[in-house]
């Protein structure tokens, strides 16, 4: 009967999948087990078909899975994993220990309340839950991950001799070979063996780069696509167009470019409220593909309409609402990848805000070389596809720059940090909010961060990640290849 149900929601038939959910509920009203497949039934509905009123409802089944048997662990496991899904971390948070407590031996569930604490700010609490998993399974990679990404947290002589004891077994799966590679060339970085950790950023990023994750465009993201579809003429024949409405501040570039921390600046002011990396922009693009199934992409989008662009304006800001919880009138987007959709952001919401953060490319490509993304960001895995797609970035910009001057406002993260003061009164007033004191004390200010970057925007800024690279440089010669003449002229 759920296979039956998530058959009807797919093919939107929602009233019809409810009722059957319902009947199943009523045939096995007091079986744990029934209730548990119920409740993981609503929450893929929910996820798949964009019905946000499923979860709760998948939350409930899940309680009622829980009330016939209070220590059924899957029933617990998949309840805490849907309150972190929908960033309800101090619910999580209580799940999890709750599941803890009748599991205190599982290592997963350690790596997971490990990544719970890491994002509300409790640092220390995470070290010793990434530890907890580490001791119970030595090949829990993304445990060992987690401790390694951690900047609070030291890799001592013993955890590097677990990590190659680990790694020496020739079954080892692919997956957890990738994580503590990782993890292995950060503890081999602290102790300044460089070359060796050298080895083991290629041998984890050689791997990685054979399972990628391809997205396949819509809008478009290449430089001559952005160029011949988004001219000048294009957006003179489309001016006033879209929702007028100004709320979204959107802030792209490359990953460990600085978004989070500008991110962190803005959401510490009182009328800005600051969400995560949405993925939006990702499911308009994804829907546009099925308005006109077939036609490519350029005409597709030379082929929305006024009306279309109101819509999707619209249908932005209503997805966007979901990770909301406040009430200021402005609130950030900062998924780096969304430079990819500035045409279209222009096109539907014209008064939104968007931030370039753009740093120094050696230090920027050579973070993300070093950093193990769990999900997407293939190109960050070779050094080649690194370097251009560093230069597709750029020259999307540049192109922007050109055909909509003044559109988009370029934060250099080096000049965030040499003249901070300076560059945050000249944030805010782009973003049209008065000067906050509180913006340039960002650290003090409490929120959950999903991103890698958690821990270094909870401290005053500094130099600490500028020049990394050249301990790298002899075997960095790819990259510097691939990013040619922008190695020294990528700031305009």
């Amino acid at each position: 009967m759920h296979l039956m149900a998530e058959i009807a929601a797919k093919c939107d038939l929602r009233e019809d999948a409810e009722r059957i959910l319902r009947e199943s509920a009523r045939i096995h009203a007091h079986s744990h087990e029934a209730w548990t497949s119920l409740g993981m039934t609503l929450h893929r509905i929910a996820c798949e078909k964009d019905y946000p009123d499923f979860l709760p409802q998948a939350i409930k089944a899940l309680d009622e899975a829980l009330r016939c048997n209070p220590d059924f662990e899957p029933a617990q496991a998949y309840k805490a994993s849907i309150f972190i899904q929908t960033r309800g971390l101090e619910l999580g948070y209580a799940a999890f220990e709750r599941l803890l407590e009748m599991r205190p031996q599982g290592s997963m569930h350690w790596l997971n309340f490990g990544y719970v604490l890491k994002t509300m700010g409790e640092f220390g609490r995470g070290v010793a839950a990434y530890r907890t998993a580490t001791a119970l399974d030595p090949t829990n990679g993304a445990a060992w991950w987690g401790l390694a990404n951690l900047k609070v947290a030291s890799l001592f002589d013993h955890d590097v001799e677990a990590m190659e004891t680990v790694l020496d077994d020739p079954d080892l799966p692919d997956p957890t070979r990738v994580d503590i590679s990782f993890a292995l060339a950060k503890a081999l970085d602290e102790r300044k063996q460089y070359e060796a950790a050298a080895r083991r950023l290629e041998q984890g990023n050689r791997i990685r780069a054979k399972s990628p994750t391809r997205h396949n465009d819509v809008v478009g993201s290449g430089v001559e696509f952005t160029r011949n579809v988004f001219t000048r003429r294009f957006f003179e024949d489309r001016e006033g167009w879209g929702d007028p409405r100004p709320e979204p501040i959107f802030i792209v570039g490359m990953p460990r470019a600085g978004s989070t921390l500008v991110e962190q600046i803005l959401a510490s002011h009182s009328r800005i409220e600051g969400t995560e990396e949405l993925f939006v922009l990702h499911q308009l693009e994804t829907e546009l593909g099925t308005m006109r199934p077939g036609m490519p992409p350029a005409d597709l989008v030379r082929g929305l309409s006024e009306k279309d662009c109101v819509r999707l304006g619209g249908r932005y800001l209503d997805l966007a609402s979901r990770s909301r919880h406040s009430n200021r009138p402005l609130f950030t987007d900062k998924n780096p990848a969304n430079w990819r959709y500035t045409g279209l952001i222009h096109c539907i919401l014209p008064n939104a805000k968007i931030i370039d953060v753009r740093r120094n490319p050696m230090d920027c490509c050579f973070a993300n070389y070093r950093q193990h993304f769990h999900a997407g960001l293939d190109f960050s895995y070779d050094q080649g596809e690194l370097g251009r797609h560093y230069r597709d970035y750029v020259g999307i910009m540049r192109h922007f720059d050109d055909v909509l001057p003044g559109r988009v406002y370029r934060l250099i993260h080096d000049d965030l940090v040499d003249d901070f003061e300076g560059q945050v009164r000249r944030l805010l007033q782009y973003v049209g909010v008065e000067f906050e004191e509180s913006c340039l004390r960002f650290f003090e200010t409490k929120r959950a961060i999903f991103t890698p970057s958690a821990e270094q925007v909870r401290q005053p800024i500094n130099r600490s990640g500028f020049g990394i690279w050249r301990n790298y440089e002899p075997w960095l010669g790819e990259l510097k290849s691939s990013l040619g003449d922008l190695l020294d002229d990528w700031r305009a």
